[in-house]
């Protein structure tokens, strides 16, 4: 689920039924929250199991990418 961003905080995806996300968060798919966890500002809820689940795969690969200039 995507909870957009309010007063200030950013935007952050929460799994279904998570505690911490408010009345305004609307459901999306997997590859849609990975989509959007790759966006600046947007965080995993750390209350419930998104950041636990969705964070190994948008990094899966990452340390293999080089530096500019390598």
């Amino acid at each position: 689920m995507l909870d957009g961003r309010t007063h200030g905080r950013p935007a952050t995806v929460h799994a279904e039924g998570c505690s911490g996300a408010t009345d305004r968060a609307h459901p999306m798919g997997t590859t849609q929250a990975l989509d959007v966890l790759a966006r600046p500002g947007t965080m995993a809820c750390t209350v419930c199991e998104a950041a636990e689940a969705l964070l190994p795969i948008l990094a899966h690969g990452q340390e293999d990418v080089p530096a500019p200039g390598d």
